[in-house]
């Protein structure tokens, strides 16, 4: 199928029919079928971010140009449709999904010590009160019956390591107490974890559709994602992708004001970091 090129409005209207077709015939990514079908039907709203897109990059259609020239309009294109998932009820699950992760971290961290600590008395108990386990829990059984289901471990690990496990003796292998306080410090040194759509301002800032939609959306033109790098659309054109793609009601509409100050905020705060690191 070969574009229209009479206007940019055109070409990315018929652009996203194409690719929604496609979508359909594979019933593949429905979940944007309704931010696409609105972007096609409110292409009149979008006609500065498609002049703007144009305007940058040309009528590029990937199936008849070279790479990578010929993607970044089709891959920006997508990134809109796409932005549906910047919505204000998926940045809220993101933010109590990263509340949950930081407070299982530190139960994981205080079961660990906790258990550690449980195994120690239990080892000194055995040694000098008199009694004593059939068995000794040794790391290589431990892995073993943690991997009993695990075909690939039983068919090409397990003989390895117990040939290892008769070749040394205990003194060579960690005690299971000390291998379950190895898990309390292994958590306690993760990082802060990271959201691979949206970035810290969003996930640790107040709570707002424009500021989350606009940090989010830009900063994927930062990444090594096959986007053109550090591209971005005008502040009215951001706001004209914001109304349609969030489909948001008259009152609360995005302006163009709105977007440059979410933007200048932004890029104080990059640039106070960057000071201070």
């Amino acid at each position: 199928m070969t574009l229209p090129k009479d206007s940019p409005s055109n070409f990315c209207k018929a652009f996203i029919q194409r690719e929604l077709n496609s979508y359909r015939e594979k019933r593949i990514w429905m979940s944007y079928w309704p931010t696409m079908e609105s972007m096609i039907q409110r292409a009149n709203e979008l006609i500065q971010p498609f002049e703007e897109l144009v305007g940058e990059f040309g009528y590029m259609d990937m199936m008849e140009q070279a790479p990578p020239n010929n993607s970044y309009l089709w891959l920006t294109l997508e990134h809109i449709w796409c932005s549906i998932d910047y919505s204000k009820k998926d940045v809220v699950q993101a933010r109590v999904d990263l509340k949950e992760l930081r407070e299982l971290q530190q139960d994981i961290v205080n079961l660990a010590l906790n258990l550690s600590g449980k195994l120690k008395r239990q080892s000194d108990l055995y040694e000098k009160s008199g009694f004593s386990k059939s068995d000794y829990q040794f790391i290589g059984d431990l892995l073993g019956l943690a991997c009993k289901d695990n075909y690939l471990y039983q068919t090409h690990v397990s003989e390895k390591i117990e040939a290892l496990t008769y070749q040394y003796d205990l003194k060579y292998w960690p005690d299971v107490s000390d291998l379950v306080a190895a898990i309390a410090e292994f958590e306690k040194e993760q990082p802060e974890p990271a959201h691979s759509q949206y970035p810290e301002q969003v996930i640790n800032g107040r709570e707002s559709d424009i500021k989350d939609f606009v940090l989010a959306f830009d900063s994927k033109f930062d990444e090594p994602n096959g986007l053109p790098k550090k591209f971005r659309f005008s502040n009215n054109a951001m706001a004209d992708i914001i109304n349609v793609v969030l489909d948001l009601p008259v009152a609360k509409l995005a302006t163009g004001d709105a977007v440059r100050v979410v933007r200048n905020r932004s890029n104080k705060f990059k640039r106070g970091y960057v000071s201070t690191n």
